[in-house]
Parts: C-alpha cells; sequence; structure tokens
C-alpha cells in the first residue's frame, strides 16, 4: 500500500477544498495521514476513515520561527511514515514540506500551486520575494499542479519542475448547487427583504482589499438613478466591513446594497440574485464564480488571472478591467437588459465537477509509480529527465 502525506498551513484548508481528494486516495488503496496547524477541528469525514492528522506548528506568518518548529515536526514524522509522496498546498506549507526532499532523496513532492503570488501586470515585489522561491523550490519538485493558464505557463517556461499538470481548480460538487423553483426564489426574496421586480446583484468574497468590493460599491453609484431596482448582496466578513458601510452610506447606496456578513445559505442566495460579481486585484481559480454558474448565472468579473479562466465566453459573462467603475457599469447594466442562456451556463460549469478533477488526480498520482501511465488529454508538462 501506498503511502502518502497531505500537508497544509492550516486545518481549514484541507476541511474546505481536499476532503474528497483524500477519501478518493483511500478508495485506491492509499494510507493517506495529514499535517497541518489545527485551527479549525478536523473534518468528522476524515476521523470516520481513520486518517492520522499530525499538528504541527505552522504559522501563516513567514517570518515566525514556529515555521522551523514545523519544519523540524515534518522530519521527524516522514522518518517514523516513511511516506511515498508528499501533497503540498498552500505557501509556507508548500516550502516546507518539499525541503523535505534535501533529507529524503526518494520521496515524490507533489505541489498544487493555488495561484503564484507573481503574475502578469502584478505588483514587482511579487516577483522579487516569491518568484526566486519558486524557482528554487521547483528543483525539489516532481509534479507542479496549477488550476489557471497564466500560473501554467509561468510554470512551464520559468520554473520547470520535473512534470507539470493543468486542472480546473480542486473540484465542485455540482450537485450541491440545486436550482430553486420560481416560488421558492420568490420567498426567498421576500426574506430578504427584495421585490420580485429587482435586478439582484450578489459577490460572495471576504471584506478586504484584494476582492475590491468598492469596484461595485462605485458601479452601483452610477446605475442608481436610472434603474432604482438594482440591488445587490455582499456575503462575507473581514476587515473592510465598517469601511465600506461608511462608504455606503456616503454614497446614499443604503437602499441599493446590503451586507449579509457570514452564509451558510449561499446556494439560496445565489438562486434568489440575477447575476454574480468578483472585482479581485489577485485570484487562483475562484470557487464562488464556479458557484454562480452552478445556478446558471451570468458573471461580471475583472480582467485578471483566473477570472479570466472561468469567464471565457460570452454567455457566461463580462471581463472588465479592475477600477473601471463605468465598463463595470455598463456590464451590469447590459445583463439587466438581457436574458442570460442558462442551459449553456450550466453546460460550461460541468468542467469543474469534482467528477473530472479526481479523475484527473487520480491519472496523476498514478504518473508518479514505477510503470504508470500520465492521461495524454490533460494540458502538461514534462521534462526529458
Amino acid at each position: 500500500m501506498k503511502k502518502i502525506l497531505y500537508v497544509t498551513t492550516v486545518s481549514r484548508t484541507i476541511n474546505a477544498f481536499l476532503i474528497p481528494h483524500i477519501e478518493m486516495l483511500i478508495e485506491n488503496k492509499y494510507e493517506v495521514n495529514c499535517a497541518c496547524y489545527i485551527d479549525r477541528e478536523i473534518d468528522k469525514r476524515l476521523i470516520k476513515k481513520s486518517v492520522k492528522i499530525y499538528n504541527i506548528p505552522f504559522s501563516r506568518n513567514p517570518l515566525s520561527l514556529d515555521n522551523l518548529k514545523a519544519f523540524n515536526e515534518l522530519i521527524k514524522i516522514q522518518e517514523e511514515n516513511q511516506y511515498d509522496m508528499i501533497h503540498v498546498h498552500t505557501p509556507i506549507a508548500s516550502i516546507y514540506g518539499r525541503l523535505l526532499k534535501l533529507k529524503f532523496k526518494n520521496l515524490k513532492t507533489i505541489y498544487t500551486a493555488h495561484g503564484y503570488h507573481f503574475f502578469k501586470n502584478g505588483p514587482k515585489m511579487g516577483w522579487i520575494l516569491y518568484y526566486p522561491i519558486e524557482k528554487l523550490m521547483a528543483k525539489l519538485t516532481d509534479v507542479t499542479i496549477n488550476i489557471n493558464k497564466e500560473d501554467f505557463e509561468i510554470t512551464k517556461k520559468k520554473l520547470k519542475p520535473k512534470k507539470a499538470y493543468l486542472i480546473n481548480g480542486v473540484g465542485l460538487n455540482i450537485n450541491e448547487y440545486s436550482l430553486l423553483s420560481e416560488g421558492e426564489r420568490n420567498k426567498k426574496r421576500r426574506v430578504l427583504g427584495l421585490k420580485d421586480d429587482d435586478f439582484v446583484v450578489i459577490m460572495i468574497a471576504e471584506l478586504n482589499g484584494n476582492k475590491n468590493q468598492m469596484q461595485l460599491v462605485r458601479a452601483i453609484e452610477l446605475l442608481k438613478n436610472k434603474y432604482q431596482n438594482i440591488k445587490c448582496l455582499i456575503v462575507g466578513e473581514g476587515k473592510k466591513l465598517q469601511f465600506l458601510k461608511k462608504e455606503v452610506k456616503k454614497r446614499s447606496l443604503e437602499k441599493n446594497i446590503v451586507f449579509l456578513g457570514f452564509r451558510k445559505d449561499v446556494n439560496e442566495l445565489i438562486n434568489a440574485s440575477d447575476i454574480g460579481v468578483l472585482f479581485s486585484y489577485r485570484e487562483g481559480l475562484p470557487r464562488n464564480l464556479m458557484e454562480i454558474m452552478a445556478n446558471g448565472k451570468r458573471i461580471v468579473a475583472t480582467n485578471i488571472r483566473g477570472n479570466r479562466d472561468i469567464v471565457c465566453n460570452k454567455f457566461i459573462g463580462a471581463l472588465v478591467e479592475v477600477n473601471d467603475y463605468e465598463a463595470t457599469a455598463k456590464a451590469i447594466e447590459k445583463f439587466y437588459l438581457t436574458s442570460a442562456n442558462k442551459n449553456k451556463i450550466l453546460k460550461e460549469v460541468e468542467s469543474y465537477s469534482i467528477l473530472n478533477i479526481l479523475t484527473e488526480l487520480s491519472s496523476i498520482y498514478d504518473s508518479l509509480q514505477e510503470g504508470g501511465n500520465y492521461n495524454e488529454k490533460m494540458s502538461s508538462y514534462i521534462t526529458n529527465e
């Protein structure tokens, strides 16, 4: 039985994204353990599967000495268990996890990059600080998995690990996003204080500088007098909440924009909406846009890495430049005046299905086995080493 260790900086990453991957490996007769800092209680599904969880003191602060302690713990864990593979996620864990290869030469290292901190037209500091680290770590990487095309091109042309693959994210369970009936949708709207004829825009994201909710605020300010029935639902928590509330009040948009905080009824909220938006400066491959597509809704998003991968045709939505408020308002207005092709959107989202992603991941793991083959249909880069 092959043994694999999943390493993330914090446990919430495992809970949110990786449980189906681990369950697939267990079904394929792998022994799977996890190492992370437990900042959230481990999901009961892993406990039931008897997955061993090592609580190690990773810190999200790259300068923290706790990360060196965590690395020493990883060395002990590998000495004790002799894993065949290690699969690393998130920046801090991905560095220290791959450094194990310096001591354990036969250990196969897999790295899923959820979005490099250096990218086209991004801050120079990202290229100065993070690119050299990734370039160095690529020498200790057997497989890099990218989730957007721009990162994949950087991996192939600049970083050059032994192998690299492009997949459509970590996988979305499309069955969780059921469409509500017209009656259920209208009932949800009434609970939210919305009218049946309101045009509802939803944005699901942490309230921080990167997610850039102000682009939505400024666009709605341009539209409010012409279309008084445009309403916005901003879902999420974060440090920018009070700042955003002040901006909304200053622009007299309290009747147009509602802050809902953290919500567990995201599927129902999307159903109650007409379109979804995301105006980030930086993304990997945003899951919230997939969720919007899974409900057959169109998208307005910034023209950046990750967003471009998802909003790839006119049926799915429109791309606008970061902080181009007029173009954003025009895109929202266009969708206000036209109807969506729901069936085409639902067809497009199938490529992000968890079933497709698990099939591709299984093929990647198989490619690391002696005599194993990779799926030739996948986008891949393989050196001649």
